[in-house]
């Protein structure tokens, strides 16, 4: 073989080379252009198709607080605890165990309840401040676990007077005199001993303050009454009627249950709970 023709085979192939590098180092740059990003967005979503408009900046959900709503300083133990309930409608709160268990308006078993579930609470809020190694979290979690704690143990010594009631009445499995007899009446499924916060308080009563979302579905933040946030997912159990998540969109929560009456009949009840910005 001549040697001119040695060397346009070598040209040839370092020009066959150099177009292969330029072809894939393309692609690759247009691989890396076209991954999704996420989109997270507070209030009312602007969505696609609305031109010019961009997506809200994401807030950050609050930090926790202390025992009287002020967030701890960085490096500086929590304030005291305390003990807040609910009675007669209105929010009640005790600065100490003692306190408590001698002026409650609760009764033993609802007191007793209670202070259990709060207990359970705190213990995994504390196992999840200690992964994060958060100082703050920590202290919080762990006053409120002594104080509940001391709570538990007065309760086991102590019989609540209780509020006074000289009769109630149960329409459990009874029908109501004042009740239509052409309506009847509803039978609700018990709490299971397991259900998390969210199962444990009527879906009516959640709050939606977030909806995020990426390729992969739709999340949403969830407030249960006492102010803790809890992020659901569509086909998660909500509600202390065995509902579910059946769907979220961008400014909506849709929450299914499926209640029997005395005959057994099945009722579907649909709860929609709007995006907390978008209801006021």
């Amino acid at each position: 073989m001549e040697k001119r023709t040695k060397i346009l085979i070598v040209l040839l192939a370092v020009i066959v080379v150099a177009a292969a590098g330029s072809y894939l180092y393309r692609r690759f740059q247009a691989r890396n252009a076209a991954k999704t990003k996420i989109t997270m967005k507070l209030g009312a979503p602007t969505g696609p198709g609305h031109k010019g408009q961009k997506p809200a900046a994401a807030k950050k959900p609050a930090a926790p607080v202390g025992a009287h709503g002020n967030k701890p300083a960085p490096g500086k133990p929590a304030g005291p605890a305390v003990i807040k309930t609910v009675e007669g409608g209105k929010e009640v709160q005790y600065a100490s165990a003692e306190d408590f268990v001698k002026n409650t308006k609760l009764s033993q078993t609802d007191a007793e309840s209670y202070v259990q579930l709060k207990l359970g609470d705190e213990q995994k809020a504390l196992a999840a401040a200690k992964s994060k190694k958060d100082a703050a979290a920590v202290d919080i979690a762990q006053k409120e676990i002594d104080l509940y704690g001391k709570a538990a143990q007065l309760l086991k010594t102590t019989v609540l007077s209780g509020p006074a009631v000289t009769y109630v009445y149960s329409p459990l499995n009874k029908r109501d005199p004042f009740m239509s007899p052409f309506k009847v009446p509803k039978v609700y499924p018990p709490i299971p001993p397991n259900a998390g916060p969210l199962e444990r308080v009527p879906a009516e009563n959640l709050r939606v303050e977030a909806i995020l979302w990426n390729r992969k579905g739709f999340r949403a933040l969830m407030f249960t009454p006492d102010g803790r946030a809890y992020t659901v997912r569509p086909g998660q159990h909500v509600g202390d009627k065995g509902g579910w998540i059946a769907r979220i969109t961008r400014s909506r929560v849709y929450v299914t249950e499926k209640i029997k009456d005395i005959l057994g009949d099945v009722e579907t009840n649909n709860v929609v709970l709007p995006l907390h910005k978008e209801a006021e």
